[in-house]
């Protein structure tokens, strides 16, 4: 009984009733649009979980904004709003995609060295806002997010004009090796691939997301796991949350604010710096390409997907899989009806809205009380 009653009160919370509201608002613009909703919708799960095809692509989108939701997540939880994820993400792109691409020698010392200096890449770039916070006073909100165009357009010159490919008809660097390359789970061409075809069939999930998914998603499991590890048992995981809450008691419970801020913001572009680079590496990518983050727009559906889910590594991972459900469902609804794919970007952005304002209407209604108590004994 009591169980049944917690799975109420959570589904007449703030996040389960956006996402319902969201998902209404857009049966709403389908109808506007001349598209049966119900088909819609039908044709949006079924591109995304309906197939195995579609599964493995849904995971695959799900697991760089899963990375970099959990880097988002490690500031915001430390009451720093890191909005530099994206310029983060590609100079750890751009650093460890150029180790990977153009370095000699074998795979097991190139690999390494490449999430070095992926890691080390995204580090610096989140540090620059940390010192520039603790030395000059300068907001991290701010200077993380106007860092995001010196990254963005240093990343844009060096490969349009140092390391593109003339042979290639896209604005990319030289191609990974394959051994460099993070190959899927089972590599398509192996006997065991063969294997899982003739046992589940060449269309199940199980050998779509085995043969389709590299190995980006054991280390999107791996960080996941760490930053509940972090949060919940180290030093670091407490002092971070408890200066989240309340920045003036951590302060005094003798939490240094200056360090902390310099140790997230390190840890937070590191993330998004290797995960970054993942992008690169990680097959069927190969190559560094210009423009890239701009046009998946990651770092931003992985700060949606941080708020969503209330900075908690668990609900980064549902939150993420399901928005990336939305974009790869969106993309399967324009194929088969002929709708504008940007209805996933209407229907995220909805969720976010109507999340915010369901959590901020109590508190207004709240204050509206002490307000009129206020003016009354005036």
């Amino acid at each position: 009984m009591n169980v049944l009653r917690k799975i109420g009160r959570w589904a007449a919370g703030p996040i389960p009733v956006s996402v319902v509201l969201a998902l209404l608002i857009g049966a709403c613009l389908m109808l506007i649009a001349g598209v049966d909703p119900l088909s819609g919708y039908a044709a949006m799960f079924t591109g995304s979980f309906g197939s195995g095809a579609g599964f493995a692509n849904t995971l695959a989108r799900a697991i760089p904004i899963i990375g970099i939701g959990i880097a988002i997540a490690v500031a915001f939880r430390a009451g720093i709003i890191n909005l530099g994820t994206e310029g983060q993400a590609g100079l750890g792109a751009l650093a460890g995609g150029t180790v990977a691409i153009y370095t000699p020698g074998p795979a097991i010392l190139v690999v390494p060295l490449a999430f070095i200096v992926a890691i080390a890449a995204g580090a610096l770039w989140g540090l620059i806002a940390g010192v520039l916070q603790n030395l000059l006073g300068v907001p991290i909100l701010l200077s993380t997010l106007l860092l995001n165009y010196p990254a963005r357009y240093f990343s844009s010159w060096m490969i349009r004009f140092k390391l593109d490919e003339p042979t290639s008809d896209l604005v990319a660097s030289e191609q990974v090796r394959p051994e460099i390359q993070l190959s899927m789970l089972v590599p398509r061409d192996s006997a065991f691939a063969e294997m899982l075809r003739s046992t589940f069939g060449p269309t199940s999930p199980v050998t779509a997301v085995l043969t389709s998914v590299n190995w980006s998603l054991v280390i999107v499991i791996i960080v996941v796991l760490g930053a509940i590890f972090v949060n919940r048992r180290t030093r670091y995981g407490f002092e971070s949350g408890l200066s989240g809450q309340n920045p003036e008691f951590a302060r005094y419970g003798g939490v240094k604010p200056g360090p902390l801020v310099l140790r997230t913001m390190a840890i937070s572009g590191g993330l998004a710096g290797m995960f970054g680079m993942l992008l690169v590496i990680g097959a069927p990518n190969t190559r560094l390409i210009e423009g890239q983050f701009l046009q998946t727009n990651y770092a931003w559906t992985a700060l949606l997907v941080t708020l969503l889910a209330l900075y908690r590594p668990t609900g980064i991972v549902i939150a993420g899989v399901f928005f990336a459900a939305i974009m790869v469902g969106s993309d399967a609804m324009g194929r088969e009806l002929g709708l504008s794919p940007q209805i996933a970007s209407v229907i995220q952005a909805l969720v976010i809205i109507l999340l915010a304002f369901k959590v901020a209407l109590p508190r207004f209604r709240k204050k509206q009380p002490e307000t009129t108590a206020t003016e009354a004994g005036r």
